[in-house]
């Protein structure tokens, strides 16, 4: 809890390291996959990534999931409650995008957009993106 003290205290942003050029990459291209749950997403993001020119990341909320960023233990065993992480979860997967291609890189993304609310959001976080 210490760590978690010092940060919020920190008034001023700590400057990036001096090999960090944000101007530098190019952004990179966004490939929007929606659909419902096994529809095919995952397959064809991988067809994607093996027959597009470029290098693309297939990025979804499955491979955080496997990746257990979340204490999914925990919310299992009833210590944390899913509807209380789920919206700060998909905010985040949802900002991250816009995030990962401006830092350069071309993203195939796997998604089922629940509701409109979750539409609009993309809609706005993407504008201006090279959206496909």
């Amino acid at each position: 809890m210490r760590y978690v003290k010092h940060v919020r205290q920190h008034k001023t942003p700590r400057p990036m390291p001096s090999s960090f050029d944000p101007a530098s990459p190019a952004p990179g291209k966004i490939i929007l996959l929606n659909g419902a749950s096994s529809s095919g997403k995952s397959t064809l993001a991988a067809a994607l990534q093996n027959a597009l020119d470029e290098p693309f990341w297939h990025y979804s909320i499955d491979h955080l999931l496997a990746a257990k960023i979340l204490p999914t233990e925990r919310v299992d065993r009833g210590h944390f409650l899913w509807k209380d992480l789920r919206p700060s979860f998909f905010a985040g997967f949802h900002a991250s995008v816009p995030a990962l291609a401006a830092a350069g890189n071309n993203l195939v993304v796997e998604r089922i957009i629940e509701t409109e609310e979750w539409m609009s959001r993309l809609i706005k976080l993407l504008h201006g993106s090279d959206l496909f």
